[in-house]
């Protein structure tokens, strides 16, 4: 293993002021750099992320690109490490964060620190530039250059309960603090000792839940479609070896002749792909009457989107008139995304027995 360190300034849309970090394989902390921009109104918080990548991994590059091979093998390697910790810091936590990575330029405005009567004129005067949407300041690639990771002397992160976290105003706010579920490092523990497959899943689960939260304010339909099915990511992974007491009347159309799963009204066996998500959620998450009502919400608005081309109120149109069935799908949206992440942390920690899970999420 051929290890390169490397440190990259980070986004979240609420404040870092501790350190974070697990074991040998990153940390993350507020960024305080002498030089920094800094600015109390821009909604993207940067902070630091500390890492490494073993560059006997870097991937094969075409041919077409042979005089740039080594640069664009290693920033690929990189940026796949880098993708991977923000998406699953952003799935087991109740934070978003992410890196910028421009990809085109937009049109904008430099905006002073406080608008007042004496530069509004001024602002007024402005006309639009092309803009990268980037974060930068002279000198900065020697702020970022490191060998190891950088001694810290930011407190220790603030842990909350299992529960509360992800079910207590589990939101992104600019006035809180970013905290951590005090079963953290189990939940990473775990993921780094998972075989490689079961590995690419979870972050495959990682990455929908983010685009369930990048896609939340402008399309939500989408979005609530990313959470469930980062569910069912986990669902069929989970049951894909698992069907002990299932039997086809019809092994091509998959008539279900016996199952251990029973349908609660008429009591006829299913195995079908809403049973199975059920069945998970009551596994993993909660089991309770309002629970289960809740997961047949969730399906059922999942089917209406999906097979009747259903979408979510101001979807279409921006409408603020106040709204019982807005609220409600709003309300369904938000614990669809809790639920997600619900899902994959209790997921990874039961993979302990079941009395440590028990205990962790106590």
């Amino acid at each position: 293993m051929k290890k390169k360190f490397y440190r990259t300034i980070i986004f979240s849309k609420t404040p870092l002021s501790t350190n974070f970090r697990f074991d040998n394989q990153f940390q993350i902390f507020p960024c305080d750099l002498e030089n920094s921009p800094k600015s109390g109104h821009c909604h993207d918080i940067p902070m630091i992320i500390e890492y490494w990548v073993d560059e006997d991994e870097n991937p094969e590059v075409a041919e077409d690109w042979t005089e740039l091979k080594n640069l664009i093998s290693s920033t690929a390697n990189q940026t796949n490490r880098l993708n991977r910790l923000t998406r699953l810091l952003s799935a087991i936590t109740n934070h978003r964060i992410f890196y910028y990575y421009p990809t085109e330029t937009k049109w904008g405005m430099i905006m002073p620190e406080e608008l007042t009567d004496d530069n509004k004129e001024e602002m007024n005067n402005q006309s639009s530039h092309r803009f990268y949407e980037l974060y930068y300041y002279p000198n900065m690639h020697k702020d970022l250059t490191i060998s190891d990771f950088s001694v810290q002397r930011h407190p220790n992160p603030i842990l909350i309960q299992h529960t509360h976290y992800f079910t207590d105003e589990p939101f992104d706010n600019k006035k809180k603090q970013l905290t951590f579920p005090r079963t953290i490092y189990d939940i990473l523990e775990h993921y780094f000792n998972l075989d490689p497959k079961s590995r690419k899943v979870v972050d495959t689960i990682a990455h929908l839940i983010c685009n369930g939260i990048d896609l939340n304010t402008k399309m939500k339909s989408m979005s609530f479609l990313s959470f469930v099915s980062s569910i069912e990511t986990l669902v069929n992974y989970e049951y894909k070896d698992k069907k002990d007491g299932v039997e086809y009347e019809c092994p091509d159309c998959h008539t279900v002749k016996s199952s251990p799963i029973r349908c609660p009204k008429c009591g006829k066996p299913i195995w079908g792909v809403k049973a199975k998500f059920k069945e998970f959620l009551k596994t993993y998450v909660a089991k309770g009457e309002g629970s289960i009502k809740k997961y047949n919400r969730i399906y059922n608005l999942r089917s209406e989107i999906v097979h009747n081309g259903h979408l979510l109120l101001n979807d279409e149109q921006i409408d603020w008139t106040e709204s019982t069935k807005a609220e409600s799908q709003w309300m369904t949206h938000m614990e669809t995304m809790q639920l997600s992440r619900l899902a994959l942390v209790n997921w990874l920690l039961k993979a302990h027995s079941k009395q440590q899970f028990n205990e962790m999420v106590e």
